[in-house]
């Protein structure tokens, strides 16, 4: 069976259908720690009624003890072990046949901030939670959910966001939820007197990070405006961007050029296909085939090997980082 979507979960412990075993599972550890926090407000417990252990120092016997302990004047108690991922073999072993017959005054929480993989679905762990209780995966958004992710939250706040500061504050900030979530807090703050949130908003909240972001890096080369990129380069330079990570930001933006080109050139796939096969976000990237049409493949592979030997000269030259760098960005124009 399919493991329970987050929304499904909601669902059900809105209706009070409660398990005493749940995995939350996968790498959005933002929206695990929301549904953790959902969970305990649904059992309304106390700090008497709830312990936390961690699989890197976990006594299993202590745990298993935790979990035959009855609430203290309450219904519900609630053990949320973090770290799952870490726990032992021999341990979850000894969880697994614990767990075939669990108190129902207890529910235990484990925590795996991982994505997913075959063999973890085959663990001693994820078979004995899922007989137990549900395995909820928590997986990350894709580009194309975030925005409707961004309005929900802004939503909750009674307050609603133009489209244009949408793009604008996941530009700013990236994909990471607890990222977004700590900026539409401070967004709400800075806008409290308006009904809806403007991208003039974002953009007096965020200062100078729209100069040294990423994505706007990415932009800058994909749309080969070069002063700029050098710019954008220069600033997260000094504010301490890791340049490997700057390389492999101008890398993904020319090898999805030229995967595009590849399928344009020899699948002669549509512009439909395109974003289909490369998850091309109708808002965010409605720039792209216009984009696209400055590059030919011969140009592009170039531009790869450009990257390449950019990055055996991060790892084994003397020669200044961001000399380095920028020499490339300049590259990127002939």
């Amino acid at each position: 069976m399919p493991y329970l979507k987050p929304k499904d979960l909601y669902a059900r412990l809105r209706n009070q259908e409660y398990k005493p075993v749940y995995l939350f599972a996968g790498e959005e550890t933002y929206q695990q720690e929301e549904a953790w926090r959902f969970l305990e407000r649904k059992f309304g417990v106390d700090s008497l009624n709830m312990e936390i252990f961690y699989c890197g120092e976990l006594s299993i016997s202590d745990l298993i003890l935790a979990a035959q302990t009855h609430p203290f004047m309450a219904e519900k108690r609630l053990l949320v072990v973090k770290d799952a991922h870490k726990l032992k073999s021999a341990d979850a072993e000894a969880l697994s046949q614990f767990l075939r017959n669990p108190l129902d005054t207890v529910c235990i929480l484990f925590l795996w901030p991982e994505r997913v993989k075959r063999e973890n679905k085959n663990s001693l762990l994820f078979k004995a939670a899922e007989a137990a209780g549900e395995v909820v995966e928590f997986k990350a958004l894709y580009d194309s959910e975030l925005p409707s992710w961004v309005k929900g939250k802004i939503k909750e706040q009674s307050k609603t966001i133009s489209d244009e500061a949408v793009e604008l504050l996941i530009t700013e900030s990236g994909s990471s939820l607890l990222d977004l979530s700590n900026e539409i807090e401070k967004l709400v703050l800075y806008a409290a007197r308006k009904n809806e949130i403007s991208a003039a908003d974002v953009e007096s909240l965020s200062g100078h990070t729209r100069q040294s972001n990423l994505n706007n890096l990415a932009d800058s080369i994909e749309s080969g405006k070069t002063v700029a990129a050098l710019k954008i380069t220069e600033n997260l330079m000094s504010e301490g961007e890791m340049p490997l990570k700057i390389l492999a930001t101008v890398y993904r933006v020319l090898r999805r050029l030229l995967m595009a080109r590849s399928l344009m050139e020899e699948k002669n796939s549509s512009r439909a296909d395109i974003q289909r096969e490369l998850y091309l976000n109708a808002y965010f990237d409605r720039n792209f085939f216009n984009n696209l049409s400055k590059f030919t493949p011969v140009r592009l592979k170039k531009y790869i090997g450009l990257v390449l030997k950019a990055d055996t000269e991060l790892k084994s030259s003397s020669r200044p980082e961001q000399m380095v760098l920028e020499e490339l960005i300049l590259s990127l124009g002939n």
